[in-house]
């Protein structure tokens, strides 16, 4: 009976935050936990699933992170390396969700990210096997949609831009809500800073994971430091990175029908070869499909084939989750994830999508082999109509409002 009653007599107390901790209910918060090691990416370059093997790289490169970017619940800054995150913010992200002495929200991260994303960034947090896509693993340092070029570190305005509207068709709400609200409104932009933070820290981590097997000898502090200011430097310098993605113009209907008679037309050409993965009709059904870099990255680069359960299982223990296809986009529903409006649509052409099957393209007004503008604009165009986004000059005569469409973006 004592034991049944306790949680009554917690509660009589008033000590509710404790009766919380007690049946698990926000753990995260309660609790001091750490960054896991990346025994996955360790399991991964070894090319091995030794457990003791794999826990020993993976515990002592992770010891080395930690020293060089602290705990989940006190981030500090590496030594010597340029500065690219605010850490005034990072630290407002950090530890556990509540108020500070200046009365100023703290725990952002875990307040709204944790839940799918992890401590650590993983993209393995607890309500991650029940979704799909999968949330984001930052670690790797890819992102998908960004303003620069593949291979290369988005701004921070693309990583505030996925926060703040979300991506239509997966579990990644949006947060603009949060503009509402005075005290709130600056939050978007202090998670964007802790995402580039945990995605340091994760590029950091796999990279001396990376170094140790190729050398065979744990890397050293210094090692850390180096290899930490080298990836810092690649977001300090991310604008110089950034693609122009040409305007697409409005034009009169008459001339617009005939340009989504040719987007049809090279949509489904060997040119373009968009059908092949997004099937004839644009219905993501196409005869390749493929799978992400994430999943690349621990089955099919270590000769695992991501098909066949008895092969990918063995990297489970690590921290694997099932393999799933990155399925091309079904464009009738709607709802892209980069953005629907043919602007948005424009600049996915262009500048593909990072770490996905997607490629980027190159624009040539010269050369026969690449597209040009008038190509860009047409294929842009017919995905446009297969999603339900109307022409320019239709959008407004609905709304009496010109360019209405584009004022969306």
């Amino acid at each position: 009976m004592r034991f049944a009653q306790s949680p009554i007599h917690l509660l009589n107390l008033g000590n509710v935050s404790l009766l919380i901790c007690s049946v698990g209910i926000l753990a995260a918060g309660c609790s001091k936990p750490s960054f896991e090691a990346n025994r996955l990416a360790a399991a991964s370059f070894l090319e091995s699933q030794d457990q003791q093997k794999v826990d020993e790289l993976a515990g002592s490169v992770g010891e080395l992170v930690e020293q060089v970017f602290g705990p989940p619940d006190a981030p500090k800054w590496p030594e010597n390396a340029p500065t690219a995150v605010d850490m005034a913010e990072v630290e407002r992200c950090a530890g556990p969700v509540g108020r500070a002495y200046d009365k100023v929200e703290r725990g952002l991260y875990r307040k709204h990210c944790v839940q799918c994303h992890g401590i650590t960034g993983d993209g393995a947090g607890p309500a991650a096997a029940l979704l799909a896509p999968y949330p984001r693993d930052f670690r790797r340092g890819t992102f998908k949609f960004k303003s620069t070029s593949i291979g290369s570190k988005p701004l921070r305005s693309d990583l505030v831009k996925t926060i703040e509207h979300g991506l239509p068709g997966t579990s990644m709400p949006a947060f603009g809500a949060l503009r509402n609200r005075p005290e709130f409104e600056k939050d978007i932009e202090s998670l964007a800073e802790y995402v580039v933070f945990l995605a340091i820290r994760g590029e950091v981590e796999r990279r001396l994971l990376k170094r140790a097997v190729d050398s065979e000898e744990t890397p050293s502090l210094e090692d850390a430091k180096r290899v930490a200011a080298s990836v810092a430097e690649l977001w300090v310098n991310a604008s110089a990175n950034v693609v122009e993605v040409p305007l697409i113009p409005d034009v009169p209907p008459a001339e617009y029908a005939a340009s989504v008679e040719r987007g049809k037309a090279l949509f489904t050409s060997d040119q373009a070869s968009c059908f092949k993965c997004h099937g004839n009709e644009g219905k993501g059904d196409g005869v390749s499909q493929d799978y992400d870099e994430w999943t690349k990255d621990w089955t099919i680069r270590v000769g695992i084939d991501p098909a066949s359960k008895s092969e990918w299982k063995v990297m489970k223990p690590f921290g694997a989750l099932k393999p799933v296809v990155d399925r091309s986009r079904n464009f009738h529903l709607g709802g892209l994830r980069g953005g629907s409006t043919e602007q948005d649509i424009v600049k996915r052409i262009v500048l593909g999508i990072d770490g996905t099957p997607m490629p980027a393209i190159t624009v040539s007004e010269t050369d026969p082999n690449a597209f040009n503008l008038e190509n860009v604009f047409d294929l842009a165009r017919y995905v446009a109509s297969l999603t339900g986004v109307k022409p320019e000059t239709e959008a407004a005569t609905d709304s009496g409002t010109a360019n209405s469409a584009k004022g969306a973006q």
